[in-house]
């Protein structure tokens, strides 16, 4: 049996705030000292590489990182790429430290700082595990487009992806999609699972007939206010059901991110401003389920997904469920609950029909329960002990 004293070195892409000693997570992604420790049931100590920069004062809404167990490495958050050209070898430099003082190391990808880390420790010929938690390529092109030379840049992060994956020791990817985009050399040391674990507290009830056939309709969409998510082409779709004379129709939006004030300019612009609320950010948990509670309708509108835990969260409450047919989400969503991303008409044509067929998403909400009983932590426990195990092997060969 391998002794529990060993440091894991891992990475995150959030950006941190440093203030008077103590790290806090300044990004809109979930993360917190409490995501952070569940590496502890692994290892006596987690090091997070992140890139941080320096500030005087915080938000007291911001979530601390650091604390009992999980130590903060910061690393420079350079604001452009001449920056972060002179800092290279410096983070590098750090990089090889906080490696030599971890048993073993744990990337996630696709990033840029996953991917800077993943060519370092092979170029220490250190052994390290992956995680693959979305479609590099795909990613960029949506979320950067904007951006001169972005398919560029996306093709040659993915590249990057490939082969720092195809190294790995062993990989954990959090869909099968994610599994066929980037394969590992050995079968046996590919595992596919999620970090969405559906406690019995948080699963629903099958909605009924009365719960669903109500005015005003309710439909929520949750997640990072991104590009790459898609919802612009919910909030016209909207527009086509208001204006379809479906005027009890609201949406509410669940979530912050750079495309706030794009989205809200797109609301104003539209004339939807009594039919579509952004809510900004709802913690997981009680109030999170309270909003899906009260909801006819979730709606994943992504241009990519790597998985869709909100989607996931929505099914385990028994909200019936629009996606669009992207990444991994076909793998557990069926086929009938699916339309093409990126086209509004056709989102907006689904919103109306199920609008007008309560017994069908009665069947919707029964289907999305059982189906996320595959997310119980009882039935995830035998996969994440053997790719742990795989991970642990590392420390063996140093």
């Amino acid at each position: 049996m391998i002794a529990c004293q060993m440091t894991l070195l891992t990475t995150n892409q959030i950006h941190v705030l440093c203030c008077h000693g103590h790290y806090y997570n300044g990004s809109d992604a979930i993360i917190d000292y409490a995501y952070l420790t569940r590496y502890l049931a692994h290892y006596e100590d987690i090091q997070v590489l992140v890139r941080t920069r320096n500030v005087t004062d915080v938000d007291d809404a911001l979530p601390r990182l650091d604390g009992d167990g999980v130590t903060i490495v910061p690393l420079p958050d350079p604001k452009s790429l001449l920056k972060a050209i002179i800092g290279l070898p410096a983070m590098i430099r750090d990089i090889k430290n906080a490696a030599k003082a971890s048993q073993a190391c744990y990337i996630k990808m696709p990033d840029v700082l996953g991917t800077l880390v993943g060519l370092t420790l092979w170029w220490l010929q250190r052994d390290y595990a992956v995680e693959v938690v979305a479609d590099s390529y795909e990613g960029i092109r949506h979320a950067k487009k904007t951006m001169w030379g972005c398919r560029l840049y996306a093709t040659l992060l993915d590249r990057l992806t490939r082969v720092i994956v195809s190294r790995a020791l062993t990989v954990a990817y959090i869909s099968r999609y994610l599994q066929s985009r980037y394969p590992h050399r050995k079968s046996d040391q590919q595992f596919v699972f999620c970090s969405v674990d559906i406690a019995e507290k948080d699963r629903g009830q099958t909605r009924s007939i009365d719960e669903l056939d109500v005015t005003p309709f309710q439909i929520v969409a949750a997640g990072r206010l991104s590009a790459e998510k898609g919802h612009v082409y919910l909030i016209r779709a909207m527009k086509k059901i208001v204006d379809s004379s479906e005027s009890q129709v609201t949406l509410d939006l669940l979530g912050e991110g750079p495309e706030r004030p794009a989205l809200e300019a797109e609301v104003m612009a539209l004339g939807l401003e009594n039919h579509v609320r952004l809510l900004g950010y709802v913690k997981r948990g009680d109030s999170l389920n309270y909003c899906l509670d009260k909801a006819q309708l979730y709606v994943l509108p992504s241009l990519t997904e790597g998985m869709g835990r909100g989607l996931i969260e929505a099914m385990a409450r028994g909200v019936p469920c629009v996606a669009t047919a992207v990444g991994g989400v076909p793998e557990y969503l069926d086929h009938d609950c699916l339309v093409e991303a990126a086209d509004s008409s056709a989102l907006a044509d689904k919103i109306l029909q199920l609008r007008h067929e309560p017994e069908t998403l009665v069947q919707w909400s029964k289907a999305n329960i059982e189906a996320t009983r595959a997310f119980s932590p009882e039935r995830l426990q035998g996969i994440k002990t053997q790719f742990w195990s795989a991970v642990k092997s590392q420390s063996l060969s140093l």
